[in-house]
């Protein structure tokens, strides 16, 4: 996949009028090489994604000055290197700011800053929000890159969470036994969740990661408060599996099955957890259970 972006050699114009003339080749010989993992704008966020879509101009300089992109760092760091999205929110807004110094001058280069919000309505979103790069937006993992956004507040764009992004409030802890495994989900040290999958596990990380996602940021030690009229389960019996629930003295447990088989159980604990975090989570328990 292209890396290094060679600055296009400049095309004397077909009319023999030369080059002392305002001509699209004005930008020739004042960039050099680019590096299609430097972007600068979202146009050049979205081609940086797949770098085979990736052109010449609006992209970062080439820091080596030579196509030599296996031992550059820039790639290095791209491999190894991963920045979180802290906020618990299945989409965020990254605000565009773009400023010019008044006493640069005729050349002065435009400055951008990005501002990341789970709350794209808040005019308050540099105090509220995150200060980020374009560099790091392109080092998240298991976020989607969706469309532009304008408002009256101005221009940016959203991201969207995917099951393979971990969330960032919860700390899973795995426990294998001879029948059985254990995913237990702290919120600060108090146990929110408890999945337990019996055999063999039949998913990956992206339960894990969902059911993450609908765990409340507080969890306590006190009964639940939910009520089994409150509770309304999603259905997938295309192969057979049912989800069931169990509402005792404060306590909230979905099991999922296949025919007489248990394949898992996912226990709620705390006060804090409401019913959409309950069904959102369940929901998870059979979209992410494989064969």
């Amino acid at each position: 996949m292209p890396i290094y972006l060679p600055e296009p050699a400049p095309t004397r114009p077909a009319d023999g009028k030369g080059f002392n003339r305002l001509s699209l080749n004005a930008h020739i010989g004042a960039g050099g090489a680019q590096c299609a993992l430097l972007p600068t704008s979202y146009p050049t966020l979205f081609e940086s994604y797949d770098t085979r879509r990736a052109r010449w101009g609006g992209f970062g300089p080439c820091i080596q000055h030579k196509p030599d992109c296996e031992t550059c760092p820039v790639l290095t760091e791209l491999g190894t290197s991963t920045e979180q999205i802290t906020f618990n929110s299945p989409r965020v807004l990254v605000r565009i700011e773009t400023s010019v110094n008044p006493d640069a001058g005729f050349n002065a280069t435009p400055v951008t800053t990005l501002w990341m919000t789970d709350q794209p309505e808040d005019p308050q979103y540099r105090s509220n929000g995150q200060k980020w790069t374009w560099r790091r937006i392109l080092h998240v993992k298991g976020w989607e890159l969706g469309r532009r956004h304008r408002d009256e507040l101005g221009d940016g764009f959203w991201l969207h969470r995917t099951a393979h992004a971990a969330p960032p409030h919860v700390e899973v802890r795995t426990k294998a036994r001879q029948t059985s495994t254990r995913h237990a989900f702290f919120v600060n040290g108090t146990r929110a969740a408890l999945l337990t999958c019996y055999g063999r596990c039949r998913h990956d990380e992206a339960l894990l990661n969902s059911v993450g996602h609908h765990t409340p940021e507080r969890a306590d030690d006190h009964a639940m408060t939910l009520g089994w009229s409150q509770l309304r389960l999603p259905q997938d019996h295309s192969r057979g599996r049912h989800l069931n629930l169990q509402v005792n003295r404060g306590a909230c447990n979905v099991t999922l099955t296949e025919g007489n088989e248990v394949l898992a159980r996912l226990g709620f604990s705390g006060s804090s957890w409401t019913a959409g975090q309950v069904q959102n989570a369940a929901a998870a328990l059979t979209a992410h259970t494989g064969d």
